[in-house]
Order: structure tokens, then sequence, then C-alpha cells
């Protein structure tokens, strides 16, 4: 499945700082949806077509990321064919590093899945972030993980 996304896709999310702030401001869910709620994301399928974007994206094929990302064959195919609508966020991490995303790629894929994402007061987060950003392998990640004492993202 190999769907385009709208350049709004990422537009949108420059607004989400704006949109909070007009949050606070409304006295009513109400009047906020009224407003703003074609600015809210489609929660059936953001996370499949996100994947499949950055798989073209980096010109990368399901199977093959989900090997690199050491889960089940199917796995990423199932999400970007909404088979799989709750990948676990180590998991898309892992699938992040598998592809070669960069930081602000899988911060939005950590939102779109409903995850919190990486937080740089979390131990375990900034090695993750440090990780993506320097460029390092899922691999060495998970080693730095399990050296400091920490859930790895994967078990062997």
């Amino acid at each position: 499945m190999i769907s385009m996304i709208p350049d709004s896709f990422y537009i949108n999310n420059h607004m989400t700082a704006p949109l909070e702030f007009y949050l606070k401001e409304c006295d009513t869910y109400e009047d906020f949806e009224k407003k703003c709620s074609d600015e809210f994301l489609d929660e059936d399928s953001r996370i499949g077509r996100y994947l499949d974007h950055l798989l073209c994206q980096y010109d990368r094929k399901a199977s093959v990321v989900s090997f690199d990302a050491h889960l089940n064959p199917s796995y990423v195919g199932n999400i970007i064919n909404f088979r799989k609508n709750n990948p676990s966020r180590d998991a898309l991490i892992c699938i992040a590093f598998a592809i070669g995303a960069n930081e602000e790629e899988l911060q939005y894929l950590l939102k779109y899945a409903g995850h919190a994402p990486l937080y740089v007061r979390r131990k375990r987060d900034v090695i993750i972030w440090f990780g993506i950003m320097k460029g390092e392998s899922l691999e060495t990640v998970n080693d730095n993980l399990l050296a400091r004492g920490l859930e790895p993202l994967y078990k062997e």
C-alpha cells in the first residue's frame, strides 16, 4: 500500500502549540471543537498512513524493516494495512531506527500512535534520543540500554 500524505499533514503538526494555546482560551470542549475540528488527526489511520509515508520516503520495504527492527516479518505491513492499530512504543522506536528515520519523524510516529514522545528527563529516552540523533544502529542503542541496566527495546 503506497499512499502519499498531503502537505497539510505536516503543516498541521506545526499548529499544535497554537492549538494548545487556543484550547486554554475556550470555555467548553464544544467551543474548541467548533473552531478546530478539522485539525484533529484521523484516529483510525494516522499511524499506518504516516508509517507508509516514511517507508516510501526512505525507499524501504515493510518486511525488511520488520526484520531489521527485530519484529515479526508481517508487523510493519500489518500497521500500514490497518490490521494492527496499536503498535507498542518500543516497537515503533525499533521501526524508526530500522527505517533510518530522524528524531522529528520518530517523535511524530510516537505521537500519532498515542504514545508519549521521547522525553529528555527520562534516562532511557535520552539514550534512545541520542542514538537516533547520532545515527546509531538499533543494536548499539539496545546494547547501551542494557549496559546501563535499563529495559532494552527488544530482546534477543
